[in-house]
């Protein structure tokens, strides 16, 4: 029954409001009209009255009072099956006008530019189609925006994971060596991890300090020639694919894709390390956010685990 037939049935019924419906049914529950009037906020008389006007509208004895108590009549107590009724649909036809009013309106999000540019898109048109009314605005920087300041609804970070639910980590940040097949095949493919220090060793600098256990050194310590440097890490993949000479340390979700390709070449495939910093998902305050930021971040939070490494 929609909200449409629930109100046609209560004017054939004659009932003025679904306030009568409403104190009716604190009666039924209190077993009594003071207890039943404290609980509403509605003065004795008033619950009084209206009960009684309820009765004349439906031309039937609802309660059997005495000085002391009150009981349901037999006609109350079917009436009271149909209160019930139509009070739970208005109450859920309510509650899904408000879903749907809050499942509209405009995400604001910030995110790094090569996060965003290589994982998000398919995302963002996939939740999009899927939800139409609610409008994504991405707006990318590695300056680290103040969300509330700022007005954003969600930031999207590489940092080490805060307790607490203002952070939810999204995905490991798994460091893994890759290379151009032309320059491995020019001097040939590194067989054990202490081959590196023969090597260019590249990596933006906030990875320096991810450690190989297995030579008890970190990245930065590999080797004293990095070759090229830079503090984007997306570049340096560019720069690798394009067959500069030397050995990339870099998070594997910026590199998927060109070791599909063929562009670059993972090497030690079944080795990775992992940094300090995850991808998480920063929300602005600990304060429960709007259905439809809650219903993009389960979205997003999806994807990337049921996609990525």
């Amino acid at each position: 029954m929609n909200l449409k037939e629930i109100l046609s049935k209560m004017e054939r019924m004659n009932i003025d409001s679904i306030l009568d419906l409403e104190l009716f049914e604190a009666v039924c529950s209190e077993g009594n009209f003071a207890k039943a009037a404290r609980k509403t906020g509605t003065s004795l008389p008033t619950i009084s009255k209206r009960i009684s006007r309820l009765e004349r509208a439906l031309k039937v004895t609802l309660f059997e009072r005495t000085t002391r108590t009150i009981r349901l009549t037999e006609a109350g107590d079917r009436f009271r099956l149909r209160a019930e009724r139509i009070l739970t649909e208005l109450r859920t036809a309510e509650k899904e006008a408000t879903v749907e009013k809050e499942l509209k309106g405009k995400i604001r999000i910030t995110a790094p530019s090569p996060f965003a540019t290589r994982i998000l898109p398919g995302i963002f048109a996939e939740f999009r189609n899927q939800n139409p009314e609610i409008q994504l605005e991405v707006v990318f920087g590695n300056e680290k925006f103040n969300l509330i300041e700022d007005r954003f609804d969600l930031g999207i970070r590489i940092m080490k994971p805060i307790r607490g639910e203002r952070c939810k980590a999204l995905l490991p940040n798994r460091i893994i060596a890759v290379a151009a097949p032309s320059y491995l095949e020019k001097v040939g493919t590194p067989s054990r991890l202490s081959d590196l220090q023969k090597h260019s060793i590249f990596f933006v600098d906030e990875q320096a300090n991810v450690r190989i256990p297995e030579l008890k050194k970190t990245i930065s310590e590999l080797s004293g020639d990095r070759g090229m440097r830079s503090n984007n890490g997306s570049f340096l993949a560019e720069y690798v694919a394009n067959g500069g000479s030397g050995i990339l340390f870099r998070s594997y979700w910026d590199v998927e894709e060109q070791i599909e390709s063929g562009n670059i070449k993972r090497i030690f495939p079944n080795l990775h390390w992992k940094a300090e910093t995850s991808v998480c998902l920063l929300f602005p305050s600990g304060e429960k956010a709007p259905k439809r930021v809650l219903r993009f971040a389960e979205f997003l939070e999806s994807r990337i685990f049921s996609g990525r490494l």
